[in-house]
């Protein structure tokens, strides 16, 4: 076998001993193994199989749940890797209210718009401020959400444009004001000292706060594809009892 086969081999069969990582999402698969997708430091998202994590003495059991801190193992070549360790760093976060479904709102948005085995590390402590944020009782929600919602879309390429002028929302993308392009109803304009404030993560005026939330709205339902996110929909219902 030649270097470059005896690579490739070794490329295809990466196994990784040690990764931070976060449960965003399981489901069961077959009797008695759970699919797991991870959102890791190193390697971003990964799904892997933990396999018999269902039986009564697996190591695997009790585990692999959100918002707790793992330090984990895996291992394949195929898009679905096979879990090898799980151990919990000690700690997790208390998501209490309606912080649970804010919670479930960054991990719904980690599973729709992060490509697979990626690295994002600047992401991944984003997400674990937020989470620490969504714990506190006394900060500002809302401020946190926002904050991450513009991280995710800048670690993605889709952050605000750094240029001292009025930019515009078309429904698609993001386009720069100019006298040849007329901006409709349908378009949101995004004056330049708004994106300054929002580079900046600058969400103490109210205004802003509120303008944030309808722009990044707009642009994460673009991204995300036709499918509603389940999180902000239940989210609202219960607003509305």
């Amino acid at each position: 076998m030649s270097k470059s086969q005896v690579l490739s081999v070794e490329k295809n069969n990466r196994r990784v001993i040690d990764d931070a990582a976060f449960v965003i999402r399981s489901w069961n698969w077959k009797e008695t193994s759970l699919l797991v997708e991870f959102f890791t430091l190193k390697h971003g998202k990964v799904l892997a199989v933990a396999k018999g994590a269902k039986r009564p003495g697996s190591h695997f059991r009790g585990l692999l749940t959100e918002f707790s801190p793992l330090r984990i193992g895996y291992y394949g070549q195929n898009e679905v890797k096979t879990l090898s360790r799980a151990q919990w760093m000690g700690g997790f976060f208390n998501l209490e209210g309606e912080a649970i479904f804010s919670g479930f709102y960054l991990n719904e948005l980690l599973v729709r718009l992060l490509p697979r085995e990626d690295t994002f590390e600047g992401l991944f402590g984003s997400y674990v401020q937020t989470l620490k944020n969504l714990a506190q009782r006394d900060t500002n929600h809302e401020v946190s959400l926002r904050t991450f919602e513009l991280d995710l879309l800048e670690s993605l390429g889709y952050g605000l444009p750094d240029t001292g002028q009025d930019w515009y929302w078309d429904g698609e993308e993001l386009k720069p004001c100019n006298e040849r392009r007329v901006i409709s109803e349908r378009h949101i304009l995004i004056e330049h000292a708004m994106i300054d404030r929002l580079r900046q993560r600058d969400l103490r005026l109210k205004e802003t706060q509120t303008f944030a939330k309808m722009l990044l709205r707009e642009m994460i339902t673009h991204y995300a594809g036709d499918k509603p996110l389940n999180t902000r929909r239940i989210l609202q219902e219960l607003r509305r009892v």
